[in-house]
């Protein structure tokens, strides 16, 4: 997986080695993972054991498999749908209702100017 240099070092961009206070396990992305909540959960890259920093935007491993499904930038916008279904809401695990999904998972005051077009 791959992110840009200022999606990496955004302040809401995070490296996890635990979760709820223990070692993080395999099925969450051990040993390292990197968190980044505005964008869907398969850009938080897990089990990361090398890192390579590169001048050109790289091909990803999802967007090799399923480029018009899991394009690079994979930022959670409710405006644009996958292919096969609408973005706009989601469901609460908890409740099983449906809400409005948040353009950047709600923190769009902190990154909406990393996607403003020149």
């Amino acid at each position: 997986e791959g992110l840009r240099m200022d999606e990496a070092m955004h302040p809401l961009t995070m490296v996890a080695t635990g979760i709820y206070g223990k070692p993080l396990p395999k099925q969450h992305g051990a040993p390292v993972r990197i968190v980044v909540p505005w964008k869907y959960g398969y850009k938080s890259i897990k089990s990361i054991v090398k890192m390579e920093f590169i001048a050109q935007q790289p091909t990803t491993f999802w967007e090799t498999l399923q480029p018009q499904e899991y394009p690079f930038e994979s930022n959670v916008d409710p405006t644009v749908p996958h292919p096969r279904w609408s973005q706009a809401t989601e469901r609460m695990i908890d409740t099983d209702d449906r809400v409005k999904t948040q353009l950047y998972n709600g923190y769009g005051n902190q990154v909406a100017r990393l996607y403003k077009k020149a």
